[in-house]
């Protein structure tokens, strides 16, 4: 069992997320992010797991397999034999976005499903990437053109079946660029998964693990301005407005132009007479 308690897992999470992209361990990275909302995880235990699916694999290929093949017998292992797959009836639980309940329930979104095959294929040596596409997250063969969309059982994607894909998912709307084919750094997987996370709390009015959220969304991207609004709109949500008020000042101090802090200021002059009518 853990000790690390919540304060502890903050603490890890930016520990390892300081860390330069070669040296962050992704899943590792993702049980500190779980542990926020599940103290007692046993990180150990769900990097042994991941080491057990790889093992498996092991036993089932030539040391010479072809990565493609590599890849269909990770995502046969995965989806087939241990049963993961995307959890369409709740799309929209928090338990998505934490890996260690994705491992216990074999269920996930886009995104924590690929952070499985990502891992598992680390282990077996299989150079891929995740792909953020918009609106949804695959995994990309490295230097192949190949992809793999680990929500759908890991079925195989061309470039132009992922095109297709963002077709379809923004009804025409989104212009395609190859850039959305851009392999993501753990950086990114980690910003989005959070991001994730925070979008599912705020539309259930969970404001206060909102900001938890989008404090650790802070500590991978310093000085985003988006989420220094975000995180005062929560606090003032909750009645915070002191709190609202110290986030928007601690703003002011990378606003992006006068224009810019103008605005704030008067977001601040409002939160303060939000505060004057409590008192």
């Amino acid at each position: 069992m853990s000790t690390h308690g919540n304060a502890g897992f903050r603490t890890l999470f930016s520990q390892i997320v300081q860390q330069p992209e070669e040296d962050l361990q992704l899943d590792r990275a993702a049980l500190y992010l779980a542990g926020e909302e599940y103290p007692e995880i046993d990180v150990s235990s769900h990097l042994a797991e991941l080491d057990a699916f790889a093992s498996q694999i092991a036993l089932r290929v030539g040391y010479d397999t072809a990565p493609a093949d590599l890849a269909r017998a990770i995502a046969g292992y995965l989806f087939e034999q241990e049963g993961f797959h995307g959890n369409s009836d709740e799309y929209y639980s928090p338990d998505n976005s934490f890996l260690n309940r994705v491992l216990e329930t074999r269920t996930g979104i886009p995104i924590t499903l690929s952070l499985v095959f990502l891992e598992v294929g680390r282990r077996l040596g299989l150079r891929c990437s995740g792909v953020g596409l918009p609106g949804h997250f695959i995994v990309g063969l490295d230097d192949s053109g190949e992809y793999l969309d680990p929500f759908n059982s890991g079925v195989a994607l061309s470039a132009g079946d992922c095109r297709n894909l963002v077709q379809n998912m923004s009804g025409g709307r989104l212009e395609w660029t190859d850039e959305f084919l851009n392999p993501c750094s753990k950086h990114d997987i980690l910003f989005r998964m959070l991001n994730n996370l925070k979008n599912v709390y705020m539309q259930n009015q969970g404001y206060g693990k909102a900001v938890g959220v989008i404090q650790r969304m802070a500590i991978i991207s310093p000085g985003l301005p988006s989420l220094y609004q975000e995180q005062a709109w929560c606090h003032a949500q909750q009645l915070e407005y002191r709190l609202a008020i110290e986030t928007l000042e601690t703003y002011l101090q990378n606003a992006d132009g006068p224009e810019d802090a103008k605005r704030v200021r008067t977001q601040i002059n409002g939160l303060w007479a939000s505060l004057s009518r409590l008192n």
